[in-house]
């Protein structure tokens, strides 16, 4: 009797049931866009962020004090230590390793170029190594910093002859793509492994990077370790890596933590955490956060986190005001009907139930619509903003649904409330 009564109500009334059905899978619908976006899109939008450039640093734990100006380590070419070429494969070994999307080995060489002072820094420009006997991978500079403008060609990393010059220092030189390059070594460099001939290059291309690299020369790692007597060694590396951002507990103590809380933290992908697993790899090594770059990735990733949060947090709101306001609209309209229903012997339960079978019709109806709705429109942002499609997220559906239940009936509370209260008699004799 009770489902033939709501079945007869929706059926009765239904302008104002697909109203409240709309409202609520409006609500929904911005939900399950933002779920979906926060799962697929996720990666994306750290992969967007990381065009910051390197945000780990890894450097020999015997190296002496640094000498550096702008990031870029200044000391001979024989001073301090030095990181074996072949630890490299090992960041791609460790627990986070698909979370280090790009990384590339630097060694710099101070040289004279025209008669004026420089450094040369080897690198990988677009290296491809083998992890293992089933995986490669691609990295190098064109990887770690993707906003690098070079006009001209990046050069090969098994051309020995080409090299990218700086703007501002090309400018300077008057040198440009094409151009021939005879660099000597720095005649006030007195290390052990200075370069004792000079070496050439091909201007491959002009580099501006708005930093330091403006002013030197970028040529391949193998060329100038020969050049330099470095051959396998590299000074330092650089890491770009996906992590979360850092809270009270990524700076906890790792020698103080239980076991139970160093499994989270190491299980965790902070920066901090991916460093401890880089120094397990490479025990000859000391790796550090490049904070102003990690901290301003984190304060981006919350700020954006928050904001979608506050939009799923007005949208319910105001589908769970929708649906009170037109629940009280249905209670208003059938207080008779109500009376009655208590005249001939209906309990509030009874009452209530009616009432709450109805919400839960709507909530249902509105969740399935909201979750399609929802889907499309995170299809279409990812489209506009990413450029790449997403997946269809089937575990979504049922927190909309249960997101869609708790709206209605959230906003059923207060009608149903008046309902319970109407007197029979009055009810009746109005």
């Amino acid at each position: 009797m009770i489902f033939r009564i709501v079945w007869e109500s929706l059926a009765r009334r239904r302008r104002r049931k697909l109203l409240s059905v709309f409202a609520v899978s409006l609500g929904i619908a911005v939900t399950s866009a933002v779920a979906t976006l926060g799962l697929d899109v996720g990666d994306k939008v750290s992969l967007e962020l990381r065009s910051f450039g390197a945000n780990l640093s890894v450097t020999p734990v015997a190296d002496g004090l640094p000498v550096a100006v702008g990031g870029v380590d200044y000391r001979p070419a024989g001073a301090g230590a030095f990181l074996p070429e072949s630890a490299l494969v090992s960041l791609k070994r460790i627990f986070w390793r698909n979370n280090i999307v790009a990384f590339a080995p630097l060694l710099y060489v101070p040289a004279t170029l025209q008669g004026q002072p420089v450094v040369v820094i080897g690198s990988w420009f677009e290296k491809t190594m083998t992890v293992d006997k089933s995986e490669t991978f691609v990295t190098g500079l064109e990887k770690l910093h993707p906003t690098w403008k070079v006009m001209g060609q990046w050069p090969a990393d098994d051309n020995a002859s080409g090299a990218l010059v700086g703007r501002r220092l090309a400018e300077r030189l008057n040198l440009h793509p094409g151009q021939a390059l005879t660099l000597a070594a720095d005649s006030k460099d007195g290390a052990q492994h200075s370069p004792s001939s000079p070496v050439e290059f091909t201007v491959s291309g002009i580099l501006e990077t708005g930093g330091p690299e403006d002013n030197q020369v970028v040529a391949p790692l193998a060329p100038v370790q020969r050049w330099a007597g470095l051959e396998g060694k590299v000074r330092r590396i650089e890491i770009s890596a996906l992590t979360k951002p850092e809270d009270a507990f990524a700076h906890s103590d790792v020698s103080r933590l239980s076991g139970a809380e160093f499994d989270r933290w190491y299980c965790t992908p902070y920066v901090s955490a991916i460093a401890y697993q880089i120094q397990q790899a490479i025990p000859e090594a000391q790796a550090k956060p490049v904070y102003h770059v990690a901290e301003t990735e984190g304060r981006i990733v919350n700020r954006v986190g928050v904001l979608m949060a506050l939009l799923v947090v007005a949208a319910l709101v105001a589908a769970g005001l929708a649906v009170a306001s037109m629940m009280l609209a249905t209670v208003l309209e059938r207080r008779a009907e109500i009376g009655l229903f208590k005249a001939l012997g209906a309990t509030d339960a009874r009452v209530a139930a009616v009432f709450l079978l109805e919400a839960c019709a709507i909530g249902v109806l509105g969740g399935v619509a909201g979750y399609l709705l929802g889907s499309l429109l995170a299809w279409r942002l990812a489209l506009a903003v990413f450029g790449s499609a997403i997946s269809v997220h089937w575990v979504i559906l049922p927190i909309s649904l249960a997101a869609a239940l708790v709206v209605t009936l959230a906003g059923s509370a207060v009608p149903l409330g008046q309902a319970l209260k109407i007197s029979p008699s009055l009810a009746l004799r109005d």
